[in-house]
């Protein structure tokens, strides 16, 4: 076996025969403060800045999708000039 395989077989002897450790308690004190400032906050204060973000986004989405629609309705009404008549006619006969 190699130095290394030694050590490793050590180090894994050791953690099989340590003690588990008892998981960490928080303080009863500290938990009745934070359970006492969530309900004293009420239901409002909570749901305020999910709301505002919610709203925010949405606003968002909506000037996106009113900018592409105005857009595209630009596009589709415009008067063809001659490159662009052109180059619609020459598209499809540059695939066949």
């Amino acid at each position: 076996m190699k130095p290394n395989d030694h050590s490793l077989d050590r180090l894994l002897r050791s953690a099989g025969n340590a003690v588990p450790h008892a998981a960490d308690e928080v303080p009863f004190g500290f938990a009745t403060r934070v359970v006492s400032g969530w309900l004293a906050a009420g239901p409002g204060d909570v749901m305020g800045l999910q709301t505002l973000w919610f709203r925010r986004s949405l606003l968002g989405a909506l000037a996106v999708m009113l900018l592409s629609v105005g857009w595209s309705y630009k596009t589709d009404t415009a008067a063809p000039n001659e490159e662009m008549a052109i180059a619609t006619y020459a598209t499809p006969a540059d695939l066949q």
